[in-house]
């Protein structure tokens, strides 16, 4: 997808969104690979290059994720000990997705301490509490209702969530890549499933993310949502065998074909040199 003529750039290239609280309130899966690869992009002079605004993110309000999630489900969150840390998670996905569909920012990378992708309407599991991408969805068309999304998810796990919550609607393209076992309803009108084997490794994830580009080009969302799981990784917990290499190729093949108005959302993955070398090289190629 190109700008469309007179389409004004963004007021800078990068919004990147991070609170350090991820890194010691998060959830213990996550949490630990936060610091290293913030650290990372640090090391890299990524976040003093021009162009690039680091915004400390602030918390979701408690009436969105109610218009989003049923009242048990809240109880449960609430009792889980996780609520304010999954809060503070979607608001760093609605702030960043903001500042893109605002024209403020180019695109937007948010770190969060707890992901979204299985939490559902009325229920959470894997590490998700409250669906961040559907509350910023919710969040950003109060002010412009006829707004238009593409998700593509590429943590090897089903984004059985965002299908329960997202699937139905006629004006999101949700891409969901997964390692071959459904968990989420398969109908909807805009819905693609990218089964991929369980150890399935770079040259047959990049292919699946041609297809996904490709239905996300075609959809011609007025805002793209990646969210990325780097538990993908051989050395992390999900079910593919990717490489170190594969996350920065990735990166770039979505730049081509959505140079701007993409909103990557940190999900899955554990293993801290994982972490820094995956977010480290994505965020660098959104910050060059």
């Amino acid at each position: 997808m190109t700008d469309e003529p007179g389409e004004k750039k963004g007021r800078f290239k990068l919004a990147l969104i991070y609170h350090p609280d991820f890194a010691t309130r998060g959830y213990p899966a996550l949490r630990d690979r936060v610091a290293p690869a913030y650290d990372e992009l640090r090391a890299r002079g990524i976040l003093e290059r021009e162009g690039v605004e680091v915004l400390t993110a602030e918390p979701a309000g408690e009436e969105l994720a109610a218009r989003i999630h049923s009242a048990p489900h809240l109880r449960g969150v609430m009792n889980s000990g996780y609520y304010e840390i999954s809060l503070l998670s979607a608001g760093a996905v609605i702030q960043g997705a903001s500042e893109v569909a605002s024209g403020r920012a180019d695109n937007a990378f948010c770190f969060v301490g707890a992901a979204g992708h299985h939490a559902s309407a009325d229920g959470f599991w894997g590490f998700c509490y409250l669906n961040d991408v559907a509350m910023a969805v919710t969040h950003l068309r109060d002010s412009e209702p006829g707004m238009r999304f593409a998700i593509i998810d590429i943590d090897p796990h089903f984004g059985d969530g965002t299908r329960d919550i997202l699937g139905p609607d006629a004006d999101v393209l949700h891409v969901n890549f997964h390692s071959g076992y459904g968990m989420g309803s398969e109908g909807g009108p805009n819905n693609l499933d990218i089964a991929l084997p369980h150890q399935a490794g770079d040259d047959r994830f990049l292919a699946g993310v041609d297809e996904a580009l490709r239905a996300a080009g075609d959809f011609r969302p007025d805002l793209l949502f990646v969210i990325f799981g780097h538990d993908s990784h051989h050395d992390d917990y999900g079910a593919f065998e990717l490489s170190d290499d594969v996350y920065g190729v990735f990166a770039r093949e979505v730049r081509q074909s959505f140079p701007r108005r993409v909103c990557y959302v940190l999900s899955g993955g554990s293993n801290p040199r994982v972490a820094r070398r995956a977010i480290g090289d994505v965020v660098g190629e959104l910050a060059s």
